[in-house]
This record gives structure tokens, C-alpha cells and sequence, in this order.
């Protein structure tokens, strides 16, 4: 008994015990990772106790993950398909404000018992220190105490059971939202055009400017009578009847066929004078730098056809910035080739390491932010909280890649490692914490107020995952994103990952958060006044 008062021995204890009943199958229904909170409520019940900083260690290394992995999508995301989940999450949230509204007329309850039970049943931290800040009153704290423990396991209850009971066929919604991406991000192919407009004849590749027509590549040429092409390059003169490949998307080769010739049929293939060559970006020198800026061409003398970024080809854009990890597709002679090699690292190991300090720095930089008041009309002086500053930050810098010598990009093994290690450091404390104190506030404030933050929790779900699906049509993976971060459920998230493996749910919770978090607080405002 003595060692379980030793903080590290009972956390390690309650993640062993919870992760290996979560891997307990009943009919094909396992908790996973989920099971370690519903460990830590029976030892919170016993008064057994994880230390707050367990907590908040977890929370900044889930969420730093989670933004860094959501980050690099982020921005296409929202201009894509952002506005409708937006929407979906402010839904989201004016249902669990309609249950509460409701259930304070009905059972007379005050501003601040309301306001605090609307926060513990959405698992709002912010919106009870406004609740809080607004009354000055003890029930509001009391209220979210009791609410917040089922706040917290009924989203997982609900994420783990909703597909079941709807029968979502989950690979058939991966594939489907793959190929969307896919649509939005469209192959790289090749094309031969024989050279026909006369306005461009003897004029060199650099005078042509095809970037202004389309992002495409010119990178074989084979003159007239030629038994093998050349490697393009700035200076290559066009002349009529070239036959030359050029890359790019479909869309973007349609655009550029008419101005330089016809489509043909041909094969340039090099004799063994030019090779093509598959090389990995992981040298530090050349994170964040774009195609344009290393000049390839005529400093290193190969030719960019495509570039492979998370298994998909993209255009090799000038403006496109590189990556730790990418794949640079290649052409040119084989002294060149090598020189690339030692160039852009083509060191795997590397490209799979995490930079300790950049995530340090990084998860340091939002917590900061998270503590920075700011004013908003009609909802007053509010803060990010540690969540927010964190996600913004790791959204913000996993898109920008590197500042100077220090590489923000974590590469997926990293990231996975530090959200498995986020989440259940936050499970285990957060369900230490809400056990130790379920069954006083039960007695203090009567099982009647726990029922109806089970309804608030439950119907806001409801509610948000009909309209989200029905009204607009909202894919089932996003809506699990929508309804976990419209809720701004940590746990919920995380819940997810044991329905698909994809990042699909994890980057429309980052895209709704910050919506989220701001309409909870006007709904307590409105909440203590209403009521």
C-alpha cells in the first residue's frame, strides 16, 4: 500500500493495468487506451492521487502531437471544407447550451450551478474559470465536478459505440475520403509534345516562361535524328520538331500543350549516359528551402521531375518549399546524382529522428501563449488556455518547418510516440483527479444535477453528429473530429484513433477548436445570464 503513494509507481501502475484491459475484446468491442481512466477513477475513488503536473505534462505533449501532425494540412483544410465544420462544431455547441438552458428552467437551477455544470459536461476548463470569474461562486466549480467525469466518458462511450450502432463501414470511408484528397491533390504524370507553335522556336527554356502558364517541369529533350535525349536546362534552345517529356498534373499539362505543341507518343529513354534516382531529403541545410531557390539545374546540373511528399507526388512548383522526408525524383549523370545524394542527406535514420529541443521549444512557446489575455467584443477578456496556445503553435510551426538551424517538422514516428506518451499521462491523472472527488460532490449536490450533465453531454452529441451527417453531409471520420473537438475532448480524440488510424478526425478537431472554445465561453456568459 505504502507504494502506491509513490506518484511514478501508481502511474506506471494504473497505465499497465488499464492498457491491458483495454486490449480485452468482447465481441469484437475493446476500450483501448480509453480503459486506463476508467483504472484511475477507482484509485482517485481511494483517494489516491496523480500530482496536477502529470496532467498538464500529458495535455501540451497530446495536443503538440496533434498539431503537428494536423499542420501541414491544416490551411487547405479550412479553405476546403473548414467553414462546414466550423459550422458543425458551433452546432455542437449551441445544442449543449439549448439542453442546459432547458434544464435550469426546468429544475431551478442558478446561473452559476448551470454555467458550471454546461462546462464540466463539454470538458471546458476555460469556460468554468469564466463561469467562475463571472459569479464568484462555489457551485460553479462544485457543478463542473460533478458533470465532468461523465463529460469526459461519455464522449468515449460514444465515439467507441457510435459505429457500431450506425455500422459505419470505416475502410470504405478511408478509401473514400483518401480519394478526395487524392482529387485535391492530383498525380503527377508525364507527357511528349512535339514543338509546332513557331513563336517559340530557338528561343531558350528560360525565355519561355511556362511558369506563368502552370507549375510543370521540362526535363527530357530529344532533338531531331537523335537516338537519346538530354537533360533540359535553362539554357536548352527549343527548335521545331523537338520532342520533349514535360511533368506536371493533368490539368496543368492541358494548359501548357497548346502554347509549346501537339501530343505524341514516344519513349525517351537514357542509354546509360543520364539515370533517374529517388533521393530523400534529410540534410538540415535545405528544410524549408524552395525548388526555385536551390537551382538545381544549372548549379547541380539534374533536373527535378516530381517531388513525393506522405506517399503522394506533387509538382516540383518553384515556390514549393521542401520537407524533412520528401523524395526527390531526379534525372541527370551519375557523378551528379551522387553529389545530390550527399547534398540532400538520403539519410532514412535521419529523416524518422525527432529534434527533442524543437519540440521542447515548440510545446514552451505555446504554453507561453496560452497565458496571454486578449479582448473579443461581446465575450471580454479571454485566454487560449494551455490546449489552445499549444495546437496553435504546433499547427503553426510544423507548417512553417524551420527558422534558421532549428527544424519544427516532427517526423510521424516521433509524433506518434509523443502522443501515445501525452495521452495516457493525461488519462491516468485526469481520472485520479475526477475519482477522488465523484462521489463527495454526488452527495453535496444530489445525483440530480449528474443526470443532467449525463443529458447535456449526451444530447449535445446526439444532436451535433445528426446534423453534421444529415444536414451537411459531413463525412462520418470529420464528424468524429467535429463532435471531439466541439466538445474539446482530449479523451474523445484520442478515443478516434481506435476507429481509423488516419489523421482525417485529428485534423478536423485542430480545425475546430479554436470555434469551439470561443463559443463555449459566449455560451456560459449567456448561460449566467439567462438562467
Amino acid at each position: 500500500m505504502e507504494l502506491l503513494n509513490n506518484s511514478l509507481f501508481l502511474l506506471l501502475l494504473i497505465i499497465i493495468l488499464g492498457e491491458a484491459i483495454g486490449k480485452i475484446e468482447v465481441k469484437a468491442f475493446s476500450f483501448g487506451p480509453a480503459a486506463i481512466i476508467f483504472v484511475a477513477l477507482i484509485f482517485g475513488n481511494y483517494g489516491f492521487i496523480l500530482p496536477h503536473e502529470f496532467l498538464e505534462l500529458g495535455l501540451v505533449l497530446f495536443i503538440y502531437s496533434i498539431g503537428t501532425q494536423a499542420g501541414p494540412g491544416f490551411l487547405t483544410s479550412f479553405k476546403s471544407f473548414g467553414l462546414k465544420l466550423s459550422i458543425g462544431a458551433m452546432v455542437v455547441v449551441f445544442s449543449g447550451f439549448v439542453v442546459a438552458l432547458i434544464s435550469a428552467w426546468l429544475m431551478g437551477y442558478s446561473g452559476d450551478i448551470i454555467a458550471g455544470a454546461f462546462a464540466g459536461s463539454l470538458t471546458s476548463t476555460p469556460g468554468l474559470a469564466v463561469a467562475v470569474e463571472m459569479t464568484k461562486s462555489p457551485m460553479a466549480p462544485a457543478a463542473y465536478g460533478l458533470t465532468y467525469s461523465y463529460g469526459v466518458i461519455g464522449v468515449i462511450l460514444f465515439i467507441k459505440l457510435l459505429p457500431k450502432l450506425i455500422k459505419a463501414d470505416i475502410p470504405a470511408e478511408e478509401k473514400m475520403l483518401k480519394e478526395e484528397v487524392s482529387r485535391q491533390n492530383p498525380p503527377v504524370i508525364f507527357m511528349h509534345i512535339e514543338i509546332t507553335n513557331p513563336n517559340i522556336m530557338n528561343k531558350k527554356v528560360r525565355e519561355l516562361g511556362l511558369s506563368r502558364i502552370a507549375p510543370v517541369a521540362l526535363t527530357r529533350l530529344l532533338k531531331r535524328g537523335a537516338s537519346e535525349p538530354i537533360l533540359v536546362s535553362a539554357d536548352t534552345i527549343i527548335e521545331e520538331g523537338d520532342q520533349i517529356r514535360i511533368v506536371g498534373t493533368e490539368e496543368d499539362l492541358k494548359r501548357v500543350i497548346l502554347y509549346l505543341g501537339k501530343p505524341i507518343d514516344a519513349k525517351m529513354e537514357f542509354n546509360g549516359s543520364l539515370l533517374k534516382k529517388r533521393i530523400i531529403v534529410s540534410k538540415k541545410t535545405f528544410i524549408g528551402k524552395s525548388i526555385g531557390s536551390i537551382n538545381f539545374n544549372e548549379v547541380f546540373a539534374v533536373s527535378v521531375a516530381r517531388l513525393t511528399r506522405n506517399g503522394m507526388d506533387i509538382p516540383a512548383d518553384p515556390s514549393t518549399r521542401l520537407q524533412m522526408g520528401d523524395v526527390i525524383h531526379l534525372v541527370g549523370m551519375a557523378p551528379s546524382l551522387e553529389n545530390m545524394k550527399k547534398l540532400l542527406g538520403n539519410d532514412v535514420k535521419k529523416v524518422y529522428t525527432a529534434n527533442i529541443i524543437s519540440i521542447l521549444t515548440g510545446i514552451f512557446i505555446g504554453y507561453l501563449i496560452g497565458k496571454i489575455p486578449f479582448f473579443l467584443p461581446l465575450i471580454g477578456q479571454i485566454t487560449l488556455g494551455t490546449t489552445g496556445g499549444v495546437l496553435i503553435m504546433g499547427l503553426l510551426l510544423s507548417g512553417l518547418h524551420r527558422t534558421g538551424p532549428i527544424i519544427w517538422a516532427v517526423p510521424e514516428t516521433g509524433s506518434a510516440f509523443i502522443r501515445e506518451m501525452g495521452l495516457v499521462l493525461f488519462l491516468a491523472t485526469v481520472g485520479t483527479q475526477a475519482g477522488s472527488t465523484i462521489l463527495n460532490t454526488v452527495a453535496t449536490m444530489g445525483i440530480n444535477l449528474f443526470f443532467v450533465g449525463v443529458a447535456i453531454t449526451t444530447l449535445t452529441m446526439i444532436s451535433g453528429f445528426l446534423f453534421c451527417q444529415y444536414v451537411l453531409k459531413i463525412p462520418f471520420l470529420r464528424t468524429l473530429g467535429v463532435i471531439t473537438g466541439g466538445m474539446t475532448s482530449t479523451p474523445g480524440l484520442a478515443t478516434t484513433t481506435s476507429v481509423s488510424t488516419t489523421a482525417f478526425a485529428a485534423t478536423a478537431y485542430a480545425t475546430v477548436y479554436p470555434v469551439a472554445l470561443i463559443s463555449k465561453i459566449l455560451a456560459i456568459k449567456l448561460l449566467i445570464w439567462l438562467a
